[in-house]
């Protein structure tokens, strides 16, 4: 059953007088339990679509349905909706706030949620992603880069989300560090029995994490590929 759908999306941005437009027609549909990734270069259009589906980019066109439910440009995400779409972000420094403890940042959704439970849940949040439970103490400065990741993974993953979407997230970490979120993302997603949408401009990395892909240029989609492709390396003509 398909848990995410586009069709048609457009999005448009008024830049220096002129139109731009950044997603031009784009279709796909993601099925629950799948991970499926957008692949291209740089400002082909794939983060803008993740944006669009996350709430945060509100002026768009076309059809979206999540979770069984269209969802309407310019409406802000409430409810079960805001909590069941997570995103982790490229730069996990620039999405925690330097003047707050990890515990600060992981307790306020769960605040705004009116969770109860909420040091335990932090607590099992820190373990879930291999964090020390006295790492909740410390501030993002006092951790590394692979860290700092694993604590935006712990935050998504609070409000136990059904979609969760991945923009470039091990793109900033060295390779060694690269391998151990991947795995965490996959041993996750069994876990929770989450629906991921990654996007990524590494062929391995797409590879590695999914059973159909992508291609996107120039703001609209290209190709699609499924697993057997992507075992073949068919995308990596692409993805340089």
């Amino acid at each position: 059953m398909a848990i995410v759908e586009v069709k048609n999306l457009c999005v448009r941005f008024a830049a220096k007088g002129q139109v731009k437009t950044a997603v031009s027609n784009a279709s796909f549909a993601i099925n629950e339990g799948e991970t499926f990734s957008l692949i291209g270069a740089s400002g082909c259009g794939k983060s803008t679509i993740l944006r669009v589906l996350a709430g945060l980019q509100r002026e768009w066109q076309g059809g979206v349905n999540l979770l069984g439910s269209a969802i309407k440009p310019g409406v802000r995400f409430q409810g079960d909706l805001r909590r069941n779409v997570q995103m982790v972000f490229q730069d996990p420094y620039a999405s925690l706030h330097p003047n707050h403890t990890l515990y600060r940042t992981l307790a306020e959704p769960l605040n705004i949620h009116r969770e109860t439970q909420i040091a335990t849940r932090v607590e099992e949040a820190l373990v879930q992603v291999g964090l020390p439970t006295d790492a909740a103490k410390r501030y993002p400065h006092q951790l590394s880069g692979g860290q700092r990741q694993r604590v935006a993974i712990a935050r998504a993953l609070l409000l136990r989300p059904k979609i969760l979407l991945l923009d470039e997230p091990t793109s900033a970490l060295d390779m060694s560090v690269q391998a151990e979120i991947l795995n965490l993302l996959n041993r996750l997603k069994q876990q929770f029995g989450m629906t991921y949408l990654l996007v990524s401009h590494d062929a391995d990395v797409i590879a590695h994490m999914s059973d159909r892909a992508a291609y996107m240029s120039g703001g609209s989609i290209q190709h699609e590929y499924d697993r057997a492709a992507l075992i073949r390396g068919e995308h990596r003509m692409v993805a340089a």
